[in-house]
Parts: structure tokens; sequence; C-alpha cells
């Protein structure tokens, strides 16, 4: 039975007995602890976007006047020096008409080999 449960039949005990300061501290209780879920949730959420960015800082290299995800002698890219440089977004360069790439994001064209 998790938590959550346990209060929850504590609660009724004490509504049924009409100990109605005892329920409503059972009632601040999982208020509490519901904050406490959002906040962990949260938490979560922003330790695995800090651990994805130092993953791609410790792979992306600057070659070209472009980057690339290097892992291993895996290499991905080409990507947008500019979007990530100023927003940290891996934009990937498209084939523009001619031999030059071009980010569909900020319109930058690329003349590189």
């Amino acid at each position: 039975m998790g938590i959550f449960d346990e209060l929850k039949s504590v609660g009724s005990v004490l509504r049924e007995a009409d100990k109605i300061e005892q329920y409503q501290l059972i009632l601040d209780v999982q208020a509490k602890l519901l904050d406490m879920q959002k906040k962990i949730a949260d938490l979560e959420v922003e330790n695995k976007a800090l651990k994805d960015e130092i993953n791609i800082k410790k792979n992306l290299v600057h070659r070209a006047e472009v980057y690339y995800l290097i892992d291993g002698d895996k290499e991905d890219g080409p990507f947008c020096t500019m979007c990530y440089d100023t927003k940290k977004l891996l934009v990937r360069l498209k084939n523009s008409m001619d031999e030059r790439k071009i980010c569909p994001n900020c319109k930058i064209l690329f003349c590189y080999k």
C-alpha cells in the first residue's frame, strides 16, 4: 500500500470518527506530498536537460565553420554554429540550391568543404 493510500485510509477513519481537526492535518500532508512530487518531477526533467547539455558540449566539435557531434567513430551533422552559439539549438543544415548548406532556422548560408 502506497503512502497516499495509507493517508486516505487514515483520513477516512478520522472523518468517520468526526475528528475533523486531525482529518484536516491529513489533507494538508497529502497536499504537501503532491507538491513535493511535482517538485521532484520538475527536478528530474531539469536534471535530464542538464545531463543532455553536458553530453552535447562534450561531443560537439567545431570544424570547417560548422558543428558536428562526435560519438566514438560516429559523426552527426553538420549543425548551425549561429543557432547553437546563440540559442543552444542543434539545427541540422540542409542542402541549398547550389553546393552550399543552409540553416532552416536562421537562414544562414554556409560555404565549406
